[in-house]
């Protein structure tokens, strides 16, 4: 395969990423923990009988109490053609559960040790077409003993009450997630800190899990939304484009979008903060409109203006790195599903990252090859990309990213260490789940279906390859969006 020959000079760049490796650990923009670098290793050893499960891994153990979790696709749809997911006895979309952590820092853990955090959680089934899966990904929120968010730290990440326990399933080689975010992390102001979990659900083993800190508002922490300035009494907002649901939307649209109307898209943008409690009917209006002129300014013949520029409405440097970490992972979700866009006190829209599970060609009903550029005509970077000066910043950060994180060299050692770290847990998770996983050959070709770990892993790591190659020689092609011949309909 072409990516296990790189020769000299994938020794010279290898070199070079881990002094820049080095140096990010100290000096990152959010100072980044990269667990299988500084965790426990699977070769640690352990001296107990092997009468139970022993792991390096931090264990997740949560008991129901007998209750089936909510939020199952029951097959059947309300009124509005949504689809009903089931509920719990008492009609709630959640439960109450325990949850505990086992955590141990010399050494192995294993469900019957003292535990690392006891709490109390409401828990649900989240996600779109993942709740499809016999491997569910699941919503946990902490509450006291009155219902209330109870903030927590779990896995040396930050205290918050919101969290996500998501169980790598269509992506077999059990990395992308894990990757990108702590890539998006070493580059981007803020992406979501992430922790690999082996997880025992009732007592029975569910395999490898990753516990994954939410977009939200946090105090000191997370987005920071809340946060205020002397004098100053608003606060900033998050908003989700995404296919939405009556139960997401208690029954009523948020935001009436400028490019919905524009360009019928089919992304509904939900207010995720202030939440519901918080929103009243002024503040909805005063965020759909001020969310409106961002777009109306991108969108009308004076987007490149000094009085109206994108530049006065978006953070660039981080809608540069978002757009090359999405467009590099081919994640086509991005910019139109999965998708979060900010505005904290600095006054100026940003984006987070969220869900590659589908990205490097892993899941979407057509192959996504390498040798395609995708973003720029998702959203808000259809016009940006007719932007000059915007395309010239992304091609010169392009170059600066592919000569560190974005480097074959380092993005295929990533993978391997991270497997490395593992260790026997991919062979637990994979005894689990390999009936349930092999079985479902959804994809056409039916070559792209791939049946084993191993499979998955060869396959993202040539992806990568080809895709850094391809890009290099390719992405300068972006500029043909900003040509006059291409943009002269803009032209104020």
């Amino acid at each position: 395969m072409k990516y296990r020959v790189i020769g000299t000079l994938a020794a010279v760049l290898m070199l070079l990423t881990v002094l820049l490796t080095s140096a990010w650990s100290d000096e990152g923009p959010a100072n980044r923990v990269h667990q299988h670098l500084t965790a426990r290793q699977p070769d640690a050893g352990c001296d107990c009988d092997g009468s139970e499960l022993c792991t390096h891994l931090p264990l997740v153990l949560i008991d129901t109490g007998g209750q089936e979790i909510p939020g199952k696709v029951t097959g059947q749809t309300d009124d509005f053609g949504e689809t009903i997911n089931t509920l719990a006895a008492d009609g709630r979309d959640v439960i109450d559960v325990s949850f505990v952590v086992v955590d141990n820092q010399t050494r192995n853990n294993h469900p019957s040790d003292e535990a690392t955090l006891t709490t109390t959680a409401q828990i649900r089934v989240r996600g779109h077409s993942s709740r499809l899966f016999e491997k569910s990904p699941y919503q946990l929120d902490f509450v006291d003993e009155n219902g209330e968010a109870a903030p927590a730290a779990v896995l040396g990440m930050l205290a918050h009450s919101e969290w996500v326990l998501y169980g790598p399933y269509l992506d077999k080689s059990l990395v992308r997630n894990y990757m990108w975010y702590n890539i998006a992390g070493e580059v981007m102001e803020w992406a979501p800190n992430v922790r690999y979990c082996e997880l025992i659900l009732n007592g029975e083993y569910r395999g490898l899990y990753l516990m994954v800190e939410t977009i939200t508002d946090g105090e000191d922490c997370r987005l920071n939304l809340s946060t205020t300035e002397q004098n100053v009494k608003t606060t900033g907002y998050l908003l989700r484009g995404d296919r939405t649901t009556q139960e997401d939307l208690g029954g009523q649209r948020d935001i009436y979008t400028y490019l919905e109307r524009m360009l019928t898209l089919r992304t509904d943008i939900l207010i995720k903060y202030p939440g519901r409690s918080s929103l009243t009917q002024e503040l909805r209006q005063e965020i759909e409109l001020d969310y409106a002129a961002f777009e109306k300014a991108l969108y009308s013949y004076d987007y490149d203006t000094d009085d109206y520029g994108y530049w006065n409405y978006i953070d660039v440097d981080n809608f540069v790195d978002y757009f090359l970490i999405n467009e590099f992972s081919l994640n086509v979700d991005a910019g139109r599903y999965s998708t979060y866009i900010y505005k904290d006190l600095s006054g100026k829209f940003k984006l987070a990252v969220w869900d590659f599970n589908n990205a490097c060609d892993n899941f979407p009903t057509d192959p996504l090859t390498p040798d395609q550029i995708n973003m720029v005509s998702h959203t808000w970077f259809f016009m940006l990309c007719k932007s000059e000066g915007f395309v010239e910043r992304l091609l010169d950060r392009y170059d600066e990213l592919r000569a560190s994180v974005l480097n074959e060299t380092y993005l295929l050692n990533y993978i391997d260490e991270t497997l490395a770290y593992l260790g026997p847990a991919v062979e637990r998770n994979n005894q689990r789940w390999n009936d349930a996983m092999t079985q479902w050959e959804p994809l056409t070709p039916e070559e792209r279906n791939l049946h084993s770990h191993e499979e998955a892993v060869d396959q993202l790591k040539e992806w990568l390859y080809e895709r850094g190659i391809w890009l290099d020689e390719n992405i300068h092609t972006i500029r043909q969006n900003c040509h006059p011949s291409r943009t002269k309909v803009y032209d104020h």
